[in-house]
């Protein structure tokens, strides 16, 4: 939270228990989990990994990769 506050141009927050630095997002993408099922991660520049954006602040960060 702290890091969120304080550098909320920097950071913002993709799930509850993560933080992901604004640059190093390159898209955010609809992906198939089979445990959580349909939903929506964002895709970082130079990971290969998706990492998962809860339903909380998926508006928040459709906001944030369009501006």
């Amino acid at each position: 939270n702290e890091l969120e506050e304080k550098y909320p141009q920097q950071f913002m927050r993709i799930h509850r228990n993560a933080l992901v630095a604004r640059r190093a997002v390159r898209a955010l993408e609809k992906h198939f989990d089979p445990e959580e099922g349909e939903g929506w991660a964002v895709r970082l520049n130079g990971i290969d990994e998706l990492l998962a954006v809860s339903r909380r602040q998926l508006s928040a960060v459709r906001e944030a990769i369009a501006a």
